[in-house]
């Protein structure tokens, strides 16, 4: 279970900690400002790397058990954070080193992937039947700390080193490092207890799904699963909905801290704003933990999206008001994540893990969690046109809509136990 929180907390750390270091990197007295195709190439690396560490991992986690996979993606995270912090001019374009440092969050997104199927299927293994929805998104709540640690380091490091010296960038990457290389600690401690156990007749291999998986093989064991299309609309396509709407609000998060806060002109101002925001969002983690047993993930999950909705709907439909109203228009902004944290955000994290039953839960786990990261890049392709053509007014519109479908898939798809 503390793997398990570690690894999540470690994963959302090295995801968000990407958006400050470009803007470290790209300052004057560092790199300089090398054009937004090679900066978005650092920020797409890790989610294509990402896709594929869910889907490797995922199935791997059904072939060779849980414990050993996690030991495997947490291995690649490492390595992915030292190659990245270790990044350096290959050429004589400076826009060489944003190439190198891609390489590398390629290979971190694959160890981040890797952490979405197996933390959850960790967490709903080792806990009894009734414990496990609150297990999970405790394990899933981990994530609200690693976002809320990633501007509290910058504005540690800024204070000790500047904002334009090259150490920040590097030890803010370099970081993400020390609790994956801890989590193999903690692994290595656990292997060695489990074989003394059984009496050095082996162990460590975790997972339930590992002699079924090995003896049929991971497409039979999918075939074989009872209402599996029903299933998939219920994790894969409610999870893609909703990481569409998630880069809505990525993308919109600039624009309301300009209305809110002005224009952040340093990189403090940048770390302090996302500190906010993530702030603000922090608590929907923990009420969804509070509330999962009791609620159950299908009515937090269908109020998620309908509370989203009626919130999108508010700000598209008054934004050229808005923007007088600075304080209203970060609460309604604010009020997106906290009921994407107590919703959608943590019951497609969850519901995978205890919807298929353990020969193939990993893998359809990782096909689930892949889905939500394909709509991540239908947002990227959706969005930003819509906003340049439209406005943000008609992004928030979109997002309303989205949201509304995503409630009905879930009546639809998600079993109410």
């Amino acid at each position: 279970m503390l793997i398990a929180m570690l690894s999540n907390a470690t994963t959302s750390y090295n995801v968000v900690s990407i958006s400050l270091v470009l803007k470290i990197m790209g300052s004057p007295n560092v790199y300089g400002d090398v054009g937004d195709t090679v900066e978005s190439t650092c920020s797409s690396a890790l989610l294509a790397g990402m896709t594929f560490g869910q889907l490797l991992f995922g199935s791997l986690g059904d072939v060779i058990g849980i414990d050993r996979a996690m030991a495997l993606t947490i291995s690649t995270q490492v390595v992915g954070c030292i190659g990245s912090a270790a990044a350096f001019q290959t050429s004589a374009s400076v826009s060489s080193v944003f190439y190198f440092l891609a390489a590398f969050r390629f290979v971190l997104g694959i160890g981040c992937g890797g952490v979405y199927p197996l933390a959850a299927n960790m967490a709903s293994k080792t806990q009894k039947k009734k414990d496990r929805g609150q297990s999970v998104a405790l394990v899933f709540s981990m994530q609200g700390i690693g976002y809320i640690f990633a501007p509290i380091l910058a504005l540690l490091f800024i204070r000790l080193f500047g904002e334009d010296s090259p150490v920040v960038w590097r030890l803010l990457l370099g970081f993400g490092a020390i609790p994956g290389l801890w989590l193999l600690y903690l692994r290595a401690i656990q292997a060695k207890k489990m074989t003394k156990d059984l009496g050095g007749g082996g162990g460590g291999g975790g997972g339930g799904g590992i002699v079924a998986s090995r003896k049929y093989g991971i497409l039979a064991n999918i075939r074989k699963e009872p209402k599996l299309g029903r299933k998939l609309l219920g994790t894969a396509i409610c999870w893609m909905l909703f990481d569409v709407l998630f880069y809505g609000n990525v993308l919109f998060k600039p624009i309301v801290l300009e209305a809110a806060f002005g224009d952040s002109e340093t990189i403090t101002d940048t770390a302090i704003d996302d500190l906010i925001l993530n702030a603000i969002g922090l608590p929907g983690y923990f009420v969804s933990v509070y509330f999962m047993g009791s609620l159950g993930p299908k009515f937090i999950q269908m109020l998620g999206f309908v509370i989203m909705g009626i919130l999108y709907l508010s700000i598209g439909t008054t934004w050229n008001s808005l923007t007088n109203y600075k304080t209203l228009l970060l609460v309604l902004y604010g009020g997106t994540f906290f009921f994407a944290n107590f919703g959608p955000n943590a019951t497609t994290f969850l519901l995978p893990s205890m919807t298929f039953t353990h020969t193939c839960r990993s893998t359809l786990n990782g096909v689930s969690a892949a889905s939500g990261k394909l709509g991540a890049f239908l947002g990227a392709i959706l969005f930003e046109p819509v906003s340049h053509a439209s406005g943000n007014d008609s992004v928030m519109l979109i997002c309303s809509g989205i949201a509304m479908v995503g409630w009905l898939f879930t009546v639809v798809g998600v079993e109410a136990n």
